[in-house]
């Protein structure tokens, strides 16, 4: 009965994992960084070696489907009723390098659409046709995440995600996105300036408002 019990749990097992045959990949401008299945590899678009020790990775684990995360360009951030595909590169002409492939996606509420260039250069390892390539720009998956904690918060909400040469900041107002901006910072003084300068003006009450800072980042 045991020997039946184990027999069962390996194969439960082995389709699970089959089921979860999927990569992550965060795509940065000048690097990628790889999640799969029994590995975590960071590399360079230029190197050789490590682009073959990447594209190993993805034949070994038997990967069916990748999850491309793009943090490698400022995103533009359009109401979804007034949005135009047929411009979508005109969105991108003020914030960012303009590529010749360009991503779009919704958010969960359905009320913005969020456009971004895409990074070429991550083409050369991909190059596999029973691989599912899906895109998703990394703003769009923190607004999916942070419209799920607003908690019917009244005032303005000011979300935080700091890191070591940046940060950016998500403001809603009454559980309604109003803005969305990225800072490049070389030391906490930047930081402070840019920060009271968006409280400065959208400041409303200091009883209602909140500042959040995203993760579990030190500084």
């Amino acid at each position: 009965m045991l020997a039946q019990v184990g027999i069962g749990l390996q194969f439960l097992m082995q389709k699970i994992k089959t089921k979860i045959s999927k990569a992550s990949i965060y795509q940065f401008e000048n690097f990628f960084h790889l999640n799969s299945i029994n590995e975590s590899f960071s590399s360079s678009y230029s190197d050789e070696n490590q682009l073959k020790v990447v594209a190993n990775i993805l034949k070994n684990d038997s990967i069916k489907a990748i999850e491309i995360t793009h943090f490698n360009s400022p995103p533009s951030i359009i109401p979804s009723k007034y949005y135009d595909k047929s411009i979508k590169a005109k969105y991108l002409e003020t914030n960012s390098k303009i590529s010749r492939s360009i991503g779009e996606d919704i958010s969960f509420d359905k009320k913005i659409t969020v456009v971004y260039s895409k990074n070429e250069n991550l083409s050369q390892i991909l190059n596999y046709d029973e691989i599912k390539i899906y895109h998703t720009n990394h703003f769009t998956k923190l607004y999916n995440y942070l419209i799920g904690q607003l908690n019917n918060y009244e005032g303005f909400s000011f979300f935080i995600n700091l890191s070591d040469t940046s940060f950016e900041v998500i403001i809603f107002k009454n559980n309604k996105f109003v803005f969305f901006n990225s800072f490049n910072i070389n030391n906490k003084n930047e930081f402070l300036y840019y920060t009271f300068f968006l409280l400065k003006n959208y400041h409303g009450s200091t009883t209602s408002d909140k500042i959040i800072f995203l993760g579990k980042y030190d500084r």
